[in-house]
């Protein structure tokens, strides 16, 4: 076979003495090639560097997977996923060399079906030479012998299962004996109890022995040491020589490993005068194991002295005649978790004592089930018995009507948002009818993981405080009033004085009065706002509700903000034509207050953009400027009565800090929200919103 097929390379790839080779076998080439395509055998030929595939039978080409279209290509470009497999450089290996390579149930990965699979064969690449010696193609014979392989293996599987079946019969076997032999050992039990705990007592000893002697190896317990995962060590001798010591414990220390040989009281120096020697040598010579919770410790670590808590046990080990001649410590290092505890309760405690001398009740409502508690103080802020049982609807209960749906608003506002929860309001007790006030704030407490477990805060009685304020309010009111009747007479003279100097054309008299009729609207503007001060905290201000335009007050306010601020460029971005159900001269005042801190607080910009648009039944109305900006913490207390913004690089800005709180008072009294968003250094934009009628 051998032999035509190699008569059959030298024709393909050599025609030259084809006529005498003819004469002698009688058959052309192509019946030749016909006939060696028919063996069953798989073979291929192959020539060049390239590796082209001149013949292939059909048992090889079926071996491939592919068609006849593939003869003449590339093996590469013909049987594309043999890249990356050995056997493309195995033939060019055989062209180059001239060696033939063979090989035995070799796996090769083809495409088959349209799916890559493995298959084993037994092949050889033989090398065809000329006359020369001269190698000018490969003849490639394969025979797949994957049924062989998966046969063979399926064997050893077999073969393997077969040996663990024998082991564990031979096992279950052992066992049969053993439970044999220890259902005798139970007959024996009952038939000599004293015999058996002799035995047992023997048992013990070889089991304790054991398990000394292991411990006394010294491989073993670094073994042990090295991979535990709590800090160990162990020490020798009544002297506590530190024997071994891992990374751990030498951490928690804050010692090296060249402490280990040392007696324990010269390896860590700062345990003499502390518990931790004496106990040791307690529990070496009683054999008494010792265990320590939460025990501190004073080490050396860096050079400063530091905290060390640990849950430990000090457990003896004992050679074989009883004797100690070992201690190991096991500790489990909690420092972090009893600081961070006692960090807890030291805030707990001071928490408390604030609690105390300030003289505050303290409430708790369950996030949940909405039960309610509140402390003895708090219930004797509402006229209750410190040890009297009280509800939330008891304790609202004297809350005057108007207050008490506010707090119950912001009650259900902070449950349902977790938004911090402030309110002042007043409380009548039963017994004198007083009216008493007092503040409370509060906040919703979460778990680490974000779910909601209580709502609790502090309530403190201002009853004083709102005394004082009261009368304060009412002296401003007082003091208001009287400066009301000369500002409005010398503004009268100084409009008289001002007709009179246009008439006699005195440009400068005109100037100079224009002036001081402009700084007469600033000090009668300020005492206006010294007197809604005092009116809304009195209860006394009114809402003169009407319909209205908003975008259209919003075109009034920027005009008569331009006649003041003409250096400035007001940039309107309107909304559709809205009408709102709200007191026009208090929201108009607004509009003007939020424009006149954009111009004074924008010394060195010049544009504001005023922006209204509708969302979710709301008007909402923007005011935004490029000046100085706030703070985030100013941010927060921007719009509490006369709180101003210290700006350290714009000193002269002048004001007494009620207009954003007037502002903030008059949004609230119509259900609406007023904020702020702002960045230092980069301007800042002011919203309020209005509820749109339904």
């Amino acid at each position: 076979m051998r032999i035509k097929i190699r008569v059959s390379i030298f024709i393909a790839t050599c025609p030259y003495k084809l006529d005498e080779m003819n004469r002698n076998c009688h058959l052309t080439d192509r019946e030749i090639l016909d006939v060696l395509s028919m063996s069953a055998n798989a073979f291929a030929v192959y020539s060049t560097e390239e590796i082209i595939i001149q013949i292939a039978n059909d048992a090889m080409i079926a071996f491939w997977g592919k068609d006849r279209s593939i003869i003449g290509l590339p093996l590469d470009e013909a049987v594309p996923e043999l890249k990356g497999q050995p056997f493309i450089g195995m033939l060019k290996n055989v062209l180059k060399t001239g060696i033939t390579d063979s090989g035995k149930a070799v796996p090769a990965e083809t495409m088959i079906g349209g799916k890559l699979r493995t298959s084993y064969y037994d092949y050889e690449y033989r090398a065809i030479k000329n006359e020369a010696g001269e190698t000018y193609c490969i003849l490639h014979s394969a025979e797949d012998v994957t049924s062989n392989v998966l046969n063979l293996q399926a064997l050893e599987r077999a073969r393997e299962k077969e040996e663990q079946l024998e082991k564990e019969q031979q096992f279950n076997e052992e066992l049969a004996a053993t439970n044999e032999e220890l259902n005798a050992i139970n007959e024996e039990l009952h038939q000599a109890k004293q015999s058996l705990q002799s035995l047992n007592e023997e048992l013990e000893g070889r089991v304790l022995e054991r398990t000394i002697a292991l411990a006394e190896s010294e491989a073993s317990v670094r073994y042990m040491i090295a991979d535990a995962p709590i800090a160990i060590a162990v020490f020798k001798g009544r002297d506590m020589i530190i024997e071994t010591a891992n990374q751990k414990i030498l951490e928690a220390w804050g010692k090296k490993s060249d402490i280990i040989g040392k007696p324990l009281h010269i390896g860590i120096p700062e345990l003499q005068g502390q518990q931790f020697l004496s106990i040791l040598d307690h529990v070496y010579l009683t054999g008494e194991p010792y265990y320590g919770n939460e025990v501190k410790a004073l080490v050396e670590i860096d050079h400063t002295i530091k905290e060390l808590y640990s849950n430990f046990v000090y457990h003896p080990l004992k050679n074989g005649q009883g004797q100690v001649t070992q201690i190991m410590l096991i500790a489990h290092v909690v420092t972090d978790q009893v600081l961070a505890r006692k960090k807890v309760e030291d805030a707990e405690e001071m928490l408390r004592f604030s609690v105390e001398a300030a003289n505050a009740g303290t409430w708790y409502m369950d996030a949940d089930t909405h039960e309610f508690k509140g402390s003895g103080r708090l219930k004797e802020l509402f006229g209750f018995d410190r040890d009297e049982e009280v509800s939330f609807a008891d304790i609202t209960s004297r809350i005057p009507e108007d207050y008490r749906e506010r707090v119950d608003a912001g009650v259900k506002m902070a449950l349902s948002t977790g938004e911090k929860y402030y309110i002042e309001h007043p409380v009548v007790k039963p017994g004198d009818h007083k009216e008493y006030w007092v503040s409370a704030q509060g906040k919703l407490y979460a778990n680490s993981e974000g779910k909601a477990l209580h709502f609790s805060g502090l309530m403190l009685d201002i009853t004083r405080q709102k005394q004082d304020e009261h009368r304060k309010n009412d002296f401003i009111s007082m003091v208001s009033h009287e400066l009301k009747t000369p500002l409005t007479s010398l503004s009268g003279y100084i409009q008289l004085l001002e007709r009179n100097s246009k008439k006699t054309e005195d440009s400068f008299s005109s100037q100079m009065l224009q002036k001081a009729g402009n700084q007469l609207n600033k000090m009668t503007s300020m005492i206006n706002g010294f007197l809604n001060i005092s009116r809304l905290e009195s209860g006394k201000i009114h809402l003169q509700k009407q319909q209205f335009e908003l975008d259209a007050l919003i075109r009034d306010m920027i005009d008569d903000t331009r006649i003041s601020a003409s250096n400035f460029k007001f940039e309107l971005i309107p909304c559709e034509p809205v009408l709102v159900w709200a007191d026009r001269d208090k929201i108009g005042s607004v509009i003007s207050n939020l424009l006149s801190n954009a111009v004074k607080y924008s010394p060195n910009k010049h544009l504001v953009v005023v922006k209204c648009e509708i969302k979710d039944n709301n008007a909402e109305v923007s005011i935004k400027d490029e000046g100085l900006g706030i703070d985030h913490d100013d941010a927060l207390r921007l719009f509490e009565r006369f709180y101003r913004v210290d700006h350290k690089d714009n000193p002269n800005i002048s004001g007494f800090g009620i207009g954003l709180y007037l502002s903030a008072e008059i949004i609230e009294h119509h259900g609406g929200k007023i904020w702020v968003e702002s960045e230092k250094g980069k301007g800042s934009t002011f919203y309020f919103s209005l509820p749109l009628p339904g």
